[in-house]
């Protein structure tokens, strides 16, 4: 299986793999339906810090770790699958988005990343 990720569920930003070095993009808290909440750096395969989550991966929610402000996995909004997988994403189009800051919808997200990305 290749990598995923998902856009942080307040922000609508992506999610990316450490070796992209956007640390700032990288960092989260995950969020689960039944209150579980792990933190640390998402690796691109479904874990965050040292909980793998891959199986349950659908349900989680992701937040940047710099937006998270101790909300529950009902007070966020949906963290989408990441179009580039935070992965396939070039440094110019993850510095706009740190410029932009946050999208206000994921739908704002998406159409950025075709446009961006030529689709």
């Amino acid at each position: 299986m290749g990598y995923f990720s998902k856009c942080c569920a307040k922000s609508f930003l992506p999610v990316v793999v450490p070796a992209l070095g956007f640390p700032e993009l990288n960092e989260v808290v995950a969020l689960l339906p039944d209150g579980r909440v792990f933190e640390g750096a998402y690796d691109g395969y479904g874990c965050v810090g040292s909980a793998n989550l891959q199986q349950e991966f659908d349900e989680v929610k992701l937040v940047l770790k710099s937006r998270y402000a101790g909300e529950s996995f009902e007070d966020l909004g949906v963290s989408i699958r990441e179009p580039g997988q935070g992965y396939f994403l070039n440094h110019e189009f993850l510095r706009e988005c740190l410029k932009r800051g946050s999208f206000a919808t994921p739908n704002e997200y998406e159409s950025f990343f075709e446009v961006q990305h030529g689709f």
